[in-house]
């Protein structure tokens, strides 16, 4: 014998239509793609490098801070003057703020690490670079100023930004 319905059959539900579903994904990617602006360091400073003649590369992964010697862009000269000033990621800043610059950047490379290993943070941030992008024409007083205020802040490892040439 067979199990009789009374007539009514039941209908199974069509299931959700995932066809469009790639073209929204790549829609919503385009879209911010194209409406984000990646953040850059905008440069305050002219900086007309120097070439040498023997250059090295860092490591891809050491982790470094850049120190900006030049003079002021136009739009800023009129607040900082036309002599050689000193940037600090996207600000110019005084000799005096050099120190806590770095304390602040090994803060944020041992919290990178801090969920890994604090040992490990603690090793990366002592060997942290500081990098030194200077104008030709800057004085070798503002640079040994700098220079200086990296010894008092235990910030030993400095390289020099230059162009590779004769």
């Amino acid at each position: 014998m067979s199990k009789f319905d009374g007539g009514k059959k039941k209908r199974a539900e069509p299931g959700i239509s995932t066809a469009s579903l790639p073209d929204i994904v790549f829609m919503l990617l385009f879209f911010f793609m194209v409406a984000t602006k990646s953040k850059d360091n905008e440069s305050s400073v002219l900086v007309s490098l120097p070439t040498a003649v023997e250059t090295g590369k860092l490591e891809d992964k050491t982790p470094t801070a850049y120190i900006q010697l030049g003079i002021p862009v136009k739009s800023l000269q009129k607040i900082y003057g036309d002599k050689t000033s000193i940037q600090l990621n996207d600000a110019i800043k005084k000799k005096e703020d050099i120190r806590q610059f770095l304390d602040e950047k090994k803060a944020s490379i041992k919290a990178n690490y801090s969920d890994v290993s604090p040992e490990i943070g603690a090793s990366k941030a002592k060997q942290m670079v500081v990098c030194l992008k200077v104008d030709k024409k800057t004085k070798l007083g503002v640079v040994s100023e700098v220079k200086e205020e990296l010894r008092d802040a235990s910030a030993l490892k400095v390289n020099y930004i230059v162009n590779e040439g004769k």
